[in-house]
């Protein structure tokens, strides 16, 4: 059964924490001319020293615990982050960021690693900032990476959110810039200290030149991946390179319209096999108006190769590798950018200056049903060779964001997935309902 009654009372306690907060003016902030809503603790303190707290809350009353599961479930998130940076001279960062994420009213007795992982340390790093005729920046430490549009490297921050432990060294001049990095992902473990994962690394190239056409600006990459201890198609266990160049190009065009193109390619070896996959995406948007309401609609077209045959040598699938995918193959994250076709059409404007409007419609095809369907953080999670149809189904989604001050911001959004035949046949046909509520503090 639908928990409806759930959802609500959470929902009532979720907004009843973020307003918490704001009963009382505080007296510095009165004094500085800035009204309660406005006020953070973090103004008062001197420019060497930045501290900043983000209160988090979500609740959600999924109609399964993911498409694949029919179990309903209504629970609240809880995320607290609390930075602090020093900067003694105007060349020198230190920043480090502690994390809590915990849940409520979770169903099952153990909440896995992606929405409870108690307090940890989620980023530490020492930045060191040359300012001249090319800007030289070297960063050491746990960090995000974030490039791009996110489809490849993005800190997912949806949940409590993706950091490599890493060296990132940037050169930006003029219309050009380059970051050159290598690292490991963060293997989030909720019970210990969360350690870099073990035999995976990341190294690579990211680019970006502005304005190599009029409103066009081209980001190309040169991306590999290494896993260690990996086995092939028969089961003979050896080391992975997927070696990844790609493109993204973006810009805007006469008459209103914006465009987006990305496409990569994936060659390498996984232990005994070869890799030969790859991937593309095209966005295109129209702004009706030049009006404060920005209508804006949108169609999307996006690809990812599968693997058509198993134990051939050659493996196709495409590797996703660390993307943020949430807002781009359907909000309520259950599908990854492996062996997917995906159709999407949106609409979104803004009532006023606090407040946004989103809504789109998704249509999910595999692109080869002899390779499996794989959820939002790539894992394989069907797979259904006999299977006559391709289509895993619609989506609908609708999302709301209101800017309320400053600091706080409220949220709320509502996903479905109509199982397509592909599901159906694979007895996964019950579909899937998310809706949301959200608040986020930033002091």
């Amino acid at each position: 059964m639908y928990p409806y009654g759930r959802f609500l009372s959470l929902a009532a306690a979720a907004v009843a924490l973020a307003s918490a907060g704001d009963v009382q003016t505080p007296a510095a902030g009165a004094s500085a001319g800035k009204s309660f809503v406005d006020w953070s603790p973090a103004d008062r303190l001197p420019r060497w020293l930045q501290v900043g707290v983000q209160i988090r809350g979500r609740v959600e009353a999924p109609s399964g615990t993911s498409a694949f599961n029919s179990g309903s479930d209504g629970y609240y998130l809880s995320r607290i982050r609390v930075d602090l940076a020093i900067e003694p001279v105007s060349w020198l960062r230190l920043f480090a960021q502690a994390q809590d994420a915990r849940v409520g009213g979770y169903n099952s007795a153990q909440a896995p690693a992606t929405i409870y992982n108690p307090m940890d340390l989620r980023q530490g790093y020492v930045a060191v900032d040359h300012e001249g005729a090319v800007h030289v920046r070297v960063r050491a430490g746990r960090q995000e990476l974030l490039f791009g549009g996110e489809r490849v490297i993005g800190p997912a921050d949806w949940g409590i959110s993706r950091t490599f432990d890493a060296v990132d060294l940037l050169l930006d001049g003029g219309r050009a810039k380059v970051d050159l990095f290598a690292g490991s992902p963060v293997l989030i473990d909720n019970a210990r200290f969360d350690r870099h994962k073990p035999g995976e690394h990341l190294y690579g190239a990211y680019g970006s030149v502005r304005r190599v056409l009029p409103s066009m600006d081209v980001e190309p990459y040169l991306l590999f991946k290494q896993t260690l201890l990996v086995k092939s198609e028969t089961a003979i266990a050896g080391d992975g390179l997927v070696v990844s160049p790609g493109v993204r190009i973006f810009g805007k065009a006469p008459g209103r319209l914006d465009y987006t193109v990305e496409a990569l390619l994936q060659r390498g070896s996984y232990s005994a096999d070869t890799i030969v996959a790859g991937a593309m995406s095209y966005v295109a948007g129209w702004t009706i108006r030049n009006t404060a309401l920005q209508p804006r609609i949108s169609l999307e077209y996006n690809y990812a190769s599968g693997d058509g045959a198993g134990k051939d040598g050659r493996r196709e699938t495409f590797d996703q590798l660390y993307p943020s995918n949430h807002g781009y193959y359907g909000m309520i994250d259950q599908f990854g950018w492996e062996n997917l076709k995906n159709r999407r059409m949106g609409f979104d404007c803004a009532p006023s200056k606090q407040l946004k409007l989103r809504a789109d419609f998704n249509q999910f095809y595999l692109a080869t049903v002899q390779d499996s369907l794989y959820n939002s953080s790539g894992s394989a999670v069907v797979l259904n060779r006999g299977a006559t149809s391709n289509r895993i189904g619609a989506e609908i989604n609708g999302v709301a964001l209101y800017q309320w001050s400053r600091i706080w911001k409220f949220g709320a959004g509502y996903g479905h997935l109509f199982a397509g035949n592909y599901l159906k046949q694979s007895k996964l046909g019950f579909g899937y309902t998310y809706p949301y509520l959200m608040f986020l503090g930033n002091y």
